[in-house]
């Protein structure tokens, strides 16, 4: 499902790249999704001063136990998706993961070190 050979995308300006809001944010729970089109996480993640969110996102190939009290790094300005009976109102970044099968697009997330700080902006 994931096109690993995909050519660069468009080039945008930098003025468009700082309108995406990414933040350190930290994972408080993953336990797995049920009734989603693919298997995935339903994680609570702490954005600091911004509080709590969701994200639903294909990280079932990472342990749960691996996942919680980790840093991420979280898109928080996209709106809101229903992903089944869930609604993801963050998107955590992630790469493809080795693992996933070919009709999946399952992932690893882009983790930070313990020093960064939730809510604190990516640049």
């Amino acid at each position: 499902m994931v096109d690993r050979t995909a050519p660069q995308k468009q080039q945008i300006t930098a003025g468009k790249f700082q309108n995406v809001d990414l933040r350190v944010a930290k994972v408080l729970s993953a336990p797995p999704s049920e009734g989603t089109r693919h298997r995935g996480r339903v994680m609570r993640i702490d954005l600091g001063h911004l509080g709590e969110r969701t994200s639903i996102g294909q990280f079932a190939l990472i342990p749960e136990e691996d996942l919680v009290g980790r840093h991420v790094v979280a898109c928080i300005n996209l709106g809101s998706r229903e992903m089944g009976p869930y609604v993801s109102d963050a998107l955590v970044l992630g790469a493809p993961h080795p693992a996933s099968p070919p009709d999946e697009a399952q992932a690893t997330p882009v983790f930070l070190g313990p020093e960064a700080t939730p809510g604190d902006p990516i640049f």
